[in-house]
């Protein structure tokens, strides 16, 4: 085992243990991985607010060395929640290393990942005429608001844009290289009632007002599966994969409920025009007499597959083709760098499961990648 590899296995031991789930702070681990930026060079922007909550979220825009373009690394800090977390050796903020796994909450989503890209910066030399950057959000998880925060006021993200820097965003995906990824689409149909004892006649139950309304609802969402305009075959599922999930307040059986919300999530892809349906949802809603709220978009992503610095980074991981993938990032908000890609060391699969882990060897090579990657395109290739 090398040093490299040794210190990302540490780092990212490190990181784990903060648990950073998305509806708590994640101003900690943000000092912690600002620290690690301080030591090995780079100047850090500190950009944070409150969330709706009052919870204080940081993100953080870092760089090393002059000139203009160079490279950036992108990464996230939130983690999902590990209320399902299922392995009795180890709890999901005290990472274990076992069996070529190191196990824990964010080991692949994606604080491995960081921890590979914090060791390769600090293994490559600065370059006086290209920079390096680093790019390390908060709330991807729900809602990617502190990218958004990121695009609206970093004045190095601005920076980034205007030099035409190439983004690598280090997501999970075994370290192949991707130039494409669905979005998001959030909205909610509400309907309200009175909440009361259910021994008494004073309660108006909400679901009663939803439910007429779950049919038509139900027989929209099919027919996006069927219809090809909501289709695009670069992703596999080519469809929107509309998910809906049904939210009652208060949920005690025994008080009539207040709230009944319905919560639907679409996975928007290139190409593909989803106002029609947004439309017929809120007709929906009209005709049912139900409230209709729009959460924020998180739009489509795509390069083209023969991009000059996609084919570049496959040279670089012996690749012979990029893909595209299902699942959105934080690319999606960070548009206006154009140049960008995804690739990542972890599988997605072991993402958000109940016995998150990412593999040793998968931390050796995204060490390794990562380091590669820096030196190499930092002299880019023409956009």
């Amino acid at each position: 085992m090398n040093v490299a590899w040794e210190s990302a296995i540490d780092l990212v031991t490190k990181l784990v243990r903060f648990p950073s789930v998305s509806h708590e702070s994640n101003e900690e681990v943000s000092q912690a991985v600002a620290d690690e930026l301080f030591r090995i060079g780079f100047e850090v922007e500190w950009l944070s607010y409150r969330d709706s909550e009052g919870k204080t979220k940081v993100s953080l825009v870092a760089k090393r060395g002059k000139g203009t373009g160079g490279v950036a690394y992108l990464a996230h800090t939130d983690v999902v929640p590990a209320d399902d977390w299922s392995l009795d050796f180890c709890g999901p903020f005290d990472p274990v290393v076992q069996d070529g796994r190191l196990y824990g909450r964010g080991a692949c989503d994606m604080k491995g990942s960081l921890a590979c890209a914090l060791v390769a910066a600090s293994i490559v030399p600065t370059d006086d005429a290209a920079p390096l950057y680093f790019v390390v959000t908060s709330d991807e998880e729900v809602g990617m608001h502190g990218a958004r925060l990121v695009d609206r006021r970093s004045q190095l993200f601005e920076e980034m844009v205007e030099s035409h820097t190439i983004g690598i965003v280090g997501e999970p995906t075994k370290l192949e290289v991707v130039h494409a990824h669905k979005g998001g689409l959030r909205f909610h149909v509400l309907a309200r009632g009175k909440s009361a004892h259910t021994s008494t006649r004073d309660g108006l139950n909400a679901n009663y007002a939803l439910i007429p309304a779950l049919e038509p609802m139900l027989q929209l969402r099919h027919a996006t599966e069927r219809d090809p305009r909501f289709q695009n075959p670069m992703f596999d599922p080519p469809t929107l994969s509309w998910n809906m999930t049904i939210t009652n307040e208060p949920e005690a059986v025994n008080v009539t409920t207040s709230l009944a919300q319905l919560n639907n999530f679409l996975r928007l892809m290139p190409g593909v025009d989803v106002e029609s349906i947004v439309a017929q949802v809120e007709g929906i809603c009209e005709r049912h007499q139900l409230d209709f709220v729009r959460s924020d978009d998180v739009e489509p992503w795509s390069v083209a597959p023969d991009a000059a610095w996609i084919q570049q980074m496959l040279s670089l991981v012996g690749r012979r083709a990029s893909q595209s993938v299902c699942y959105a990032t934080d690319a999606g908000v960070l548009q206006r760098l154009q140049a960008m890609m995804i690739c990542g060391p972890g599988d997605i699969q072991q993402a958000h499961r109940s016995d998150e882990w990412i593999s040793l060897e998968q931390l050796q090579l995204g060490v390794e990648t990562y380091a590669k990657a820096f030196c190499a395109l930092q002299s880019k290739p023409s956009i």
